[in-house]
């Protein structure tokens, strides 16, 4: 549940029409506009080209004709962790294969996996001969497969908390429970964890037996003077982690914010599109943001999804605020 406000924007799935505050319903046709939109993409560098593909190639935008201009200014940075070592370790003792799952909840965990697995010089063959790999997502699964690792299990959404509640209970020692495995960030919440020890079976008996490893971190990147300059110019900020949105504000305080005015609207004055509801949570729970200026999808979270929010609040921007 989220705190504060309730009321959250919600993207459509085809972008064609603009709803108000009152609930009137107006076209929106931008195609002779000179107004530029400028959003702002803030996943690590190098990892922004997928959702600048997919907006430049959206049916909608094309549709209104927004003229805007995509900016990479990435928020955060990734560096191995504490536990990397003990996952190459599993892989080469051979206990990985005591497993029956891996859980994946990101493309960088995905790299991390196959990154671990190839220093312990274990042949993806092999992994996969007795391990279970389960992804969180579209986009975790894809990247899974790009680095030569096929997935067994996709949940119906993309979220942790879906993940446990589906993740089928295998069963296969002597115990009768499943083991997983989950090499997360260090930043990583416990929805997962909690989700499957939280399953029993008729007896009260615990379902899963679960361990994590914190193999990689995430840590806000510091956006350079010419970096700093670009924030004024921007309408549309797009998070695709709620690490994303601390990094972001962290840079924006550091741009001449003084601590008294951290206060609702001091966001470097952008609304937020944000990639699912567990950064759209971490964006309202800033304070920083009301709810009118916060777009997500509320069901099946992912890059299509949060290119459809991000089109909606193209569309709102070009209404409500004045662009460069």
């Amino acid at each position: 549940m989220f705190t504060g406000q309730s009321i959250i924007r919600s993207s459509l799935n085809t972008i064609n029409k603009s709803t108000t505050a009152s609930g009137e319903t107006d076209v929106v046709s931008q195609s002779n506009n000179p107004k530029q939109i400028i959003v702002a993409l803030t996943r690590e560098k190098g990892k922004n080209k997928i959702l600048k593909k997919k907006l430049m190639n959206h049916e909608g935008i094309k549709q209104m004709g927004f003229n805007f201009e995509t900016i990479e200014l990435p928020c955060i940075e990734h560096a191995d962790s504490k536990d990397k070592g003990e996952l190459v370790n599993l892989f080469k003792s051979g206990e990985i294969q005591s497993f029956d799952y891996v859980v994946v909840t990101s493309p960088e965990s995905a790299r991390v996996l196959a990154s671990a697995m190839n220093e312990s010089g274990v042949a993806f063959d092999t992994f996969h001969q007795s391990v279970n790999v389960a992804a969180v997502g579209k986009a975790t699964n894809e990247a899974l497969l790009k680095v030569g690792i096929r997935t067994e299990f996709v949940p119906s959404q993309a979220n942790g908390a879906t993940l446990s509640a589906e993740l089928p209970s295998i069963n296969t020692n002597e115990n009768g429970v499943t083991r997983v495995l989950y090499p997360a960030s260090a930043k990583a919440r416990n929805d997962i964890q909690d989700g499957l020890m939280a399953r029993k079976n008729k007896d009260g008996k615990q379902l899963f037996e679960f361990k994590r490893l914190n193999t990689y971190d995430t840590v806000p990147a510091t956006f350079t003077k010419e970096q700093l300059t670009q924030i004024d110019d921007i309408q549309i900020a797009c998070f695709g982690s709620p690490s994303a949105v601390e990094a972001w504000l962290k840079n924006v305080d550091f741009n001449n914010l003084d601590q008294e005015k951290k206060n609702l609207g001091s966001n470097g004055n952008v609304v937020a599109a944000c990639i699912g509801s567990t950064s759209a949570k971490a964006v309202l729970d800033s304070g920083r943001w009301s709810s009118k200026d916060l777009y997500y999808p509320k069901e099946n979270p992912g890059v299509e999804s949060w290119v459809a929010s991000i089109a909606l609040a193209m569309g709102d921007v070009m209404k409500r605020k004045p662009c460069a």
